[in-house]
């Protein structure tokens, strides 16, 4: 009964042009959206505002809720972020917006890559004013 907000505006407002915003951006999708709901509104409403989008195929960002602070599973946590998701923030030029709409993948994210991870809803609010600065 739930649904993301590319889901919503997509259902919700499917007449809705989004701004334009032709930047590139480097995209981890939440375990959990990825297992249930999937990306497909997330990759369609990125295209339709001309976004070069990069979804990253890194799985669990490696946080999972309150797995990594968890005694004993900070290991795991990190060398699951090290897999894919963690290298690819790093290498990922300074203009390139990093999308994560997940709590974990923020946090892994600002923690592990010293990159501060943005949700779409605000790459839209983004779009919107106008603005092509890097948060």
């Amino acid at each position: 009964m739930t649904r993301t907000f590319a889901e919503a505006v997509g259902e919700l407002a499917p007449d809705w042009a989004p701004p334009e915003l032709p930047v590139r951006a480097l995209r981890q999708t939440h375990c959990h959206q990825h297992a249930v709901m999937g990306d497909t509104a997330d990759a369609r409403l990125l295209a339709r505002m001309g976004v070069d989008d990069t979804r990253l195929d890194s799985g669990c960002c490696g946080l999972a809720g309150n797995f990594g602070f968890e005694k004993g599973h900070y290991e795991v946590s990190a060398a699951a972020g090290e897999r894919v998701l963690l290298p690819a923030v790093r290498a990922a030029e300074e203009g390139v917006r990093v999308l994560a709409d997940g709590f974990s993948c923020h946090t892994q994210i600002r923690q592990g890559a010293q990159r501060r991870a943005l949700h779409l809803a605000e790459l839209v609010r983004e779009a919107q004013r106008g603005t092509t600065d890097t948060p």
